[in-house]
């Protein structure tokens, strides 16, 4: 049988339907950039806040062996995290890497996945649960720091290779197979991928290249349609993989018109960064 199979079932069973996603809370608008990153930092702090609860509820079922919850709290864990993803590999990549590696991963989210939704048990989970609850917390007294802080450059950076992402790579089958809830995964992207553009870059941008600013917005709305569907199988794939591309080539068009340094997305420019 597919992975894929009885995905809208499951997602029904959890009450979720079609575009039934968790709102977001409506990005404000900016004077200015430096403004934009200050107003952003709290999303972040109720996003991990968010996921952090979820991992808690998802602990507890574990601990009684309650299978159906444990399922729904790693789904709701799993929602706080995504929407945070043009930060996590940017900023807290080493934490990234043990939350919420995939393919494969040997830890964190997606280790946890196989047991609980391909193999439909608890068992063996408690240690795997413990460690994803304290790298949680370790994001969440980082990012709550006094004196850290995110910066424009880094933000653009981190939200067009979402973009990137969503069309290379998650277009082609999506990052929780096992769960049958990618499509969850691609739609929370794309709402953080709108929030972050929307809270530091929109108005800028507009100021200095309104018809640009407008292609943009537009093509993010094309996104956020084109995942916006019941599940993975009803997804357009190759709509999504070139949209999600278009979308990251325009933000690096952006860069310069916003003050910002050129930069790469992909692969190739994360590893050449890695080794540096």
């Amino acid at each position: 049988m597919s992975i894929f199979t009885g995905a809208t079932t499951r997602l029904a069973q959890f009450g979720f339907t079609a575009l039934a996603v968790a709102a977001l809370v409506a990005p404000a608008t900016a004077a200015t950039m430096q403004d934009g990153v200050k107003a952003y930092k709290p999303y972040i702090v109720e996003r991990i806040g968010s996921a952090i609860a979820g991992a808690k509820e998802l602990q507890t079922a574990v601990k009684a062996g309650d299978v159906k919850a444990a399922q729904a709290a790693w789904i709701k864990s799993r929602k706080g995290w995504e929407a945070m993803e043009p930060v996590t590999a940017a900023y807290f990549g080493d934490l990234d890497k043990l939350i919420d590696a995939w393919p494969d991963g040997k830890t964190g989210y997606h280790a946890i996945e196989v047991v609980l939704f391909s193999a439909n048990k608890t068992d063996g989970l408690d240690q795997p649960v413990t460690e994803l609850l304290a790298n949680m917390d370790k994001f969440e007294k980082r990012v709550k720091a006094p004196n850290f802080a995110f910066t424009s450059q880094k933000l653009l950076e981190g939200t067009a290779n979402l973009a990137y992402e969503v069309g290379e790579e998650k277009s082609g089958g999506g990052e929780s197979p096992y769960a049958a809830t990618s499509i969850i995964d691609m739609q929370e992207n794309v709402a953080g991928i709108e929030f972050a553009w929307n809270s530091v870059f929109a108005d800028t941008l507009k100021k200095k290249d309104a018809k640009l600013a407008g292609i943009i917005d537009e093509r993010t709305q094309n996104l956020k349609k084109l995942v916006g569907v019941a599940d993975i199988k009803s997804m357009d794939a190759k709509k999504v993989h070139i949209a999600g591309e278009e979308l990251a080539a325009l933000m690096l068009t952006a860069a310069p018109k916003l003050g910002l340094k050129p930069f790469k997305v992909g692969d190739e420019d994360e590893e050449k960064k890695e080794k540096k």
